[in-house]
């Protein structure tokens, strides 16, 4: 109810009686706003939706195994949940068998086993990325008693046991609907519907048209899509035991480490690749090049700098100071806090 020109709580302290009291309570226009947010609009006394969003089963950090018939969780979370606070009755019916996998090894085990046979209910497994979860990976088994959950619960316990390690087959665990209902509405064995809560719900039930949608995620083509970026989730998180599936390659390039080898020969290295990335030199002549300058200067005894200095490789102004200056190719557009120009001696 309003304009849409203050807060909605505003209009929850407005004072109304008699016959406009009555008209509120049956002003299922307002009741039902928080649908127009998802699309929906009225046509014919019912709120629909004419383009329904069908998951297409890539843009999610899970794998399905196999759906749960008749749940609606994009309604009674998304919508029921998040804009009225209330539990629906179908999630006070859904438990849940939660395997937390400790890295990708044991994810891509667990993925074998719920798709291959070993588990026949409905379950999904992947990476965890609400930032209120205290874990990189789950896996969720869903039932729809608590009877079923206890016996759900005994099956993936002993094949949890079976195939990943010890610590993690402890943690399994049976839960009630979703993690946030918990945290939002408290413990879920004190959940209950108040009078409102049952009125809002059989209003739901009576004016929504919400299409009943159980399509599956296509394994042979979301499935590929989405361990891809588990993968790259677990190299993000420092998780290196996706090497086994990766053909034993650490997923992109590292870093030359200088704080350890001999300093000259880190030099020489490098004179190497710079020579061929500015001149295009070839690296063997380059290499044989600079091992002659070095048998010379040792055999010598003269420093690799007046070498350089007589080649004409180095500028040496008046007061026999090397410059170095003219060997930096800087760009300012580059020049901010991650780079710095070289020390003026």
């Amino acid at each position: 109810m309003g304009f849409e020109q203050s807060s909605p709580r505003i209009y929850d302290t407005m004072v109304l009686g008699g016959e406009m009291l009555e008209k509120a309570n049956n002003d299922v226009v307002s009741g039902l706003a928080p649908f127009n947010r998802h699309g929906f609009v009225w046509r014919h006394g019912s709120l629909v939706r004419d383009e329904i969003k069908m998951a297409d089963g890539f843009h999610t950090p899970w794998c399905h195994a196999k759906h749960c018939p008749g749940t609606h969780c994009s309604l009674d979370h998304q919508i029921i949940f998040d804009s009225y606070h209330i539990i629906h009755p179908r999630c006070m019916s859904c438990w849940k068998t939660v395997v937390t996998p400790k890295n990708f090894d044991e994810l891509m085990i667990w993925y074998n086993v719920q798709n291959h046979g070993e588990i026949n209910f409905a379950g999904k497994c992947g990476i965890e990325l609400r930032d209120y979860t205290p874990k990189f990976y789950g896996a969720y088994h869903y039932a729809r008693s608590l009877e079923e959950g206890r016996d759900q619960y005994e099956v993936v316990k002993k094949l949890a046991k079976k195939y990943l390690s010890n610590k993690t087959a402890e943690t399994v665990l049976l839960k009630r609907a979703c993690t946030e209902y918990e945290m939002i509405n408290g413990p879920s064995h004190s959940w209950y519907l108040t009078e409102r809560d049952e009125k809002i719900i059989e209003m739901i039930d009576q004016y929504v048209a919400f299409p009943s949608v159980n399509t599956s995620q296509n394994k042979i083509i979301a499935h590929p899509h989405v361990q891809l970026r588990w993968l790259l989730w677990a190299h993000a998180n420092g998780d290196m035991s996706y090497k086994k599936y990766n053909g034993d390659k650490v997923l992109f390039p590292g870093y030359v480490k200088y704080h350890e080898g001999d300093i000259a020969g880190i030099k020489h290295d490098i004179s190497i690749f710079t020579a061929k990335a500015k001149y295009n030199h070839d690296p063997n002549m380059t290499n044989d090049f600079l091992k002659s300058l070095t048998d010379y200067s040792n055999a010598n005894k003269v420093p690799l700098d007046q070498i350089g200095t007589a080649l004409g490789y180095y500028k040496k102004p008046d007061d026999g100071k090397v410059n170095y200056t003219d060997l930096y190719d800087v760009d300012e557009k580059v020049i901010g806090e991650g780079d710095a120009l070289p020390e003026e001696k």
